[in-house]
C-alpha cells in the first residue's frame, strides 16, 4: 500500500485500528518548547471527562487504547479499545508558555503528522504543513474521526490563538493551572478534581524547589526515565553492543538512620517500594523505545526517615553519547506539577551522570539539579561522599 499525502481538508480511510501517529517539525530554537496532546471527542465536539485530555501530565489513557511518547512526540493508538460514545481525536501542538515568551508556530517551519501501521510500520498517511506564516502559539494539527463505522484520518492544519490551556478549555477541559509554572522555589499543590497544565523545569544546575506539603503527605513520588536509544556500533562499558543505547536509571539512598545502598537493574537489585527501601526500579528498558521509559517509586509515605536520594544515569551498553539519547527524567507528586530535569550540558567521554538529589529538608521534598558526569560509580560516589564499596557486575 502506497503512503497517502494530504493537503488540510483532505482526509483518507485508514486500514488499521492499530497506529503510531507522530508529530515533527522542521527546526525549533533552543530556548522554544513544544507540547503534543491529544483530546478525545464526543459527538459535540468536547471531552467527556477530564481523562479525555491525554498531554505530558496524563500521558495514557489504556482504557480507550491512546498512549503518549512525550519525548518522541507519538501516540500509539489501538482504536478497536476507543468506546463508541469518543468520535473523533484531535491531535494538537503548542508552543509552551509561547504568549509570554512570544514565541508562535512559525519558528518551526513546518510540521508533519505522519501515520504508521502499528504491527508493519508501514507508512499510511502523511500531512506536511508549512507553518512559516503562522503567528499562533498553538495548532490543531490533525485527527482520526469514525465514519460510517471506519476510522479515517483528516488533516486539518488550523492554528489556534493562545497555548495549551485556552486550547484545552476550548475543548471542555477543567483546568486548574495555566502554562505558567511556580517559580522554582516552591511548586504549588493543584486544586483537587482539576487537570494541572503546570510544570517545572530546573534549567541550571544547582537550581532547586521544594514540594509543599498535602493534606495526607507526600504519597508516591515517582521519577521516571525516558531517551531516545541511537543505534551505535561500538564497544560499550561492560561488553560490545550493536544495538544502540541501553541507559539505566538507578539511585543511591541513604536514611537518618545511617544506612545507605543502591537501587539498579545491574546486579538486580530493584528494591521494594512497600518494604525497606521504600523504593523500587519498575523495569530495565534495554532499548530506550518503550513509551513508558524506566521508573524509579519512591514511598513518600516514609520520606520522613530519608536523608537523601541521589538519582543518576549511566550507559549499560554504547557509546557515552549523552548528546545524541536526548534524556529527560520527570517528577511526579501527588497534585504537583511535574518536575522536569533534562540531561544536558553533556560530557560524551563519560559514562555517568548524576541527575538529581532529593532531601529531606524538615520533611519536605526539595529537588536540586546536577547533571554532572562522571567515569563510573566510584567517582561518582566520593564525590557525593556516600560511602559504598562497588564490584563489577552485571545483568
Amino acid at each position: 500500500m502506497n503512503r497517502i499525502d494530504l493537503v488540510a481538508g483532505q482526509n483518507c480511510p485508514l486500514p488499521s485500528t492499530d497506529l503510531h501517529i507522530s508529530l515533527s517539525y522542521g527546526s525549533k530554537p533552543h530556548d522554544l518548547s513544544v507540547d503534543v496532546s491529544a483530546f478525545l471527542l464526543n459527538a459535540q465536539g468536547k471531552v467527556t471527562a477530564d481523562d479525555d485530555f491525554v498531554f505530558f501530565n496524563q500521558p495514557v489513557r489504556h482504557d480507550q487504547g491512546v498512549e503518549l511518547d512525550t519525548q518522541q512526540n507519538k501516540f500509539t493508538l489501538r482504536l478497536s479499545r476507543t468506546s463508541p460514545d469518543i468520535q473523533k481525536i484531535a491531535f494538537t501542538l503548542t508552543i509552551s508558555d509561547g504568549l509570554n515568551k512570544r514565541q508562535n508556530v512559525a519558528s518551526l517551519n513546518n510540521v508533519t503528522v505522519l501515520v504508521k501501521d502499528f504491527l508493519t510500520g508501514l507508512e499510511l498517511a502523511c500531512f506536511n504543513l508549512n507553518t512559516a506564516a503562522n503567528q499562533e502559539t498553538a495548532l490543531i494539527a490533525a485527527e482520526v474521526y469514525r465514519h460510517q463505522g471506519q476510522w479515517k484520518f483528516r488533516a486539518i492544519g488550523q492554528g489556534f490563538v493562545g497555548g495549551l490551556q485556552p486550547l484545552a478549555e476550548f475543548y471542555g477541559v477543567d483546568v486548574s493551572e495555566g502554562e505558567s509554572a511556580a517559580p522554582p522555589s516552591q511548586a504549588a499543590p493543584a486544586p483537587a478534581g482539576k487537570v494541572n497544565l503546570s510544570k517545572v523545569t530546573l534549567e541550571k544546575r544547582g537550581q532547586s524547589i521544594s514540594l509543599e506539603k498535602n493534606q495526607g503527605g507526600l504519597g508516591e513520588i515517582i521519577v521516571n526515565l525516558n531517551w531516545n536509544a541511537t543505534p551505535v556500533k561500538s564497544t560499550g562499558f561492560y561488553k560490545p553492543s550493536t544495538q544502540g543505547i541501553d541507559l539505566d536509571l538507578a539511585c543511591m539512598w541513604e536514611f537518618k538512620d545511617g544506612m545507605k545502598g543502591a537501587i539498579q537493574a545491574l546486579g538486580g537489585h530493584f528494591g521494594n517500594l512497600r518494604q525497606f527501601p521504600f523504593i523500587e526500579l519498575d523495569q530495565d528498558d534495554r532499548s530506550g523505545q518503550s513509551v513508558g521509559g524506566e521508573t524509579l517509586r519512591i514511598n513518600g509515605n516514609y520520606w520522613q526517615e530519608f536523608h537523601r536520594v541521589l538519582v543518576f544515569a549511566f550507559i549499560y551498553e554504547g557509546v557515552p553519547n549523552w548528546s545524541h539519547v536526548d534524556a529527560v527524567i520527570t517528577i511526579k507528586g501527588k497534585n504537583q506539577p511535574d518536575i522536569e530535569v533534562r540531561l544536558d550540558s553533556h560530557r560524551n567521554d563519560q559514562y555517568m551522570c548524576a541527575i538529581a538529589m532529593l532531601e529531606n529538608i524538615d520533611n519536605q521534598l526539595r529537588i536540586t539539579k546536577l547533571v554532572d558526569y562522571f567515569a563510573g560509580h566510584q567517582q561518582m560516589d566520593i564525590a557525593y561522599g556516600w560511602g559504598l564499596s562497588y564490584r563489577e557486575g552485571s545483568k
